[in-house]
């Protein structure tokens, strides 16, 4: 059986992994630890959020905790998004649209989630 830090070990592997080939054809070279020095820090805030989005808790702390994580994410989002076509960087401008894409799937998570209960 694998241990918890292997898996997480992994999963950062196989991401930037896939980040890194992504960002080749879309035309932006980058090291392995140039993405995870840009994104790493961002995958445990969306890992986060997807926690608390995906928790079953009717606790307002919660929501209140899952709505500053939605802005947080945004934010860091057009960030890197603006600083990426201010400075000309590609690699920044990959790393606000993958951070977007992220809130996105969260954000449709979260509304399936609100739908299926209230057809339930």
């Amino acid at each position: 059986m694998e241990k918890k830090e292997t898996k997480t070990r992994l999963i950062n592997e196989i991401t930037t992994t896939g980040l890194q080939t992504a960002a080749k054809k879309l035309g932006a070279s980058a090291s392995k630890k140039q993405i995870r020095k840009g994104v790493s820090k961002n995958l445990s805030l969306i890992d986060e959020l997807l926690r608390i989005a995906l928790i079953k808790s009717k606790d307002p702390s919660k929501r209140t905790q899952r709505n500053m994580e939605f802005i947080g994410l945004g934010v860091i989002a057009a960030h890197s998004f603006y600083k990426g076509l201010k400075k000309k960087k590609r690699l920044w401008i990959f790393e606000g649209v993958f951070l977007t894409a992220a809130l996105g799937g969260v954000l449709l998570a979260t509304q399936l989630k609100a739908v299926k209960r209230q057809v339930s």
